[in-house]
């Protein structure tokens, strides 16, 4: 019968392609994890990894194994949230998902708030860009996120959780910095910066331009793209171009005249912020709790 460190080991194993590093990451001693995996191997009767050197790759039939060692361990997880939950014992972990802005500017004061009366729980908060999270999700590597878009994939429900206006941004002593609204032809002869791929608030700037005026990114003077919220504050603070963003990722610079907002005339820049899941898992119950807190709180 194969046991349920076995699996443990054997994604270990896997993800890091290192039998050492595996061992570190299960906290077990490099001859125990090739004894688990020798035993794992003598019982299905199948070679799992090709050894050679310090290369490790995974075999068709560790190929095989893979997708079902990672749902047995999810469900083993399950089991045992929903055992202590039906005891009255609100404890283990939840990993949850936030795209750049909710994740960094949003969720943790939530996550803080939920856990004042669960001291016994751990939350871990995984801050990717939007597609990353979506995939995430969409794989079973995370039950739940928080994205500043929706993105059609099959298999996923998204639900609306938080409004966040975007505001577009320039740097004081901008040419427009005075100005209280612009029109998207001022917009296309400025100098822009731009999120990276996979982002929210790329692609619901992208969705907003194109609504208002059939505006394409590609029709802006675009300078830079950038991986985060940070990065584009920074650079169009020391005037690299001017940006479209999240109003709360700028709050503290507008309040002290270190950035300016401006109305783009005719464009919606408002936008939803949506929890994300899969329709065909069940959530545990701690995801559930966690969801109805979320809801509940933006709500009141």
């Amino acid at each position: 019968m194969i046991e349920i460190r076995q699996f443990q080991v054997f994604l270990a194993v896997w993800e890091n392609r290192s039998f050492s590093q595996a061992a570190h990451k299960v906290y077990l001693t490099q001859p125990t994890v090739s004894g688990h995996i020798r035993a794992l191997e003598e019982t299905l009767g199948a070679r799992l990894f090709d050894r050679s050197g310090k290369e490790v790759t995974p075999t068709k039939a560790g190929e095989v194994l893979y997708p079902f060692a990672r749902q047995i361990l999810r469900l083993n997880l399950q089991a045992e949230r929903e055992i202590a939950m039906f005891l009255g014992q609100e404890k283990g972990s939840l990993d949850l998902g936030g795209s750049n802005i909710p994740g960094q500017y949003i969720l943790p004061g939530v996550i803080g708030r939920f856990k004042v009366e669960r001291p016994n729980i751990r939350m871990i908060l995984h801050i990717s860009d939007t597609a990353a999270i979506v995939a995430s999700v969409a794989n079973g590597e995370l039950e739940l996120g928080m994205v500043g878009a929706v993105v059609q994939k099959k298999g996923l429900s998204f639900e609306p959780c938080f409004h966040d206006d975007m505001v577009l941004i320039v740097p004081p002593g901008h040419r427009l910095a005075d100005r209280r609204q612009v029109s998207i032809d001022d917009l296309a002869s400025e100098p822009f910066v731009l999120r990276e791929k996979g982002s929210g608030t790329r692609l619901a700037t992208e969705r907003a331009l194109q609504a208002a005026g059939n505006l394409h990114l590609s029709d802006l003077q675009i300078v830079s793209e950038m991986g985060s919220a940070e990065a584009i504050r920074q650079a169009v603070r020391v005037g690299l171009g001017c940006s479209i963003i999240s109003r709360c990722a700028v709050t503290d610079d507008l309040e002290h005249g270190l950035l300016h907002a401006l109305v783009l005339e005719g464009v919606q820049l408002s936008r939803q912020f949506h929890l994300v899941w899969h329709n065909q898992r069940t959530l545990s119950p701690l995801v559930l709790a966690f969801r109805s807190f979320l809801l509940s709180e933006n709500l009141s």
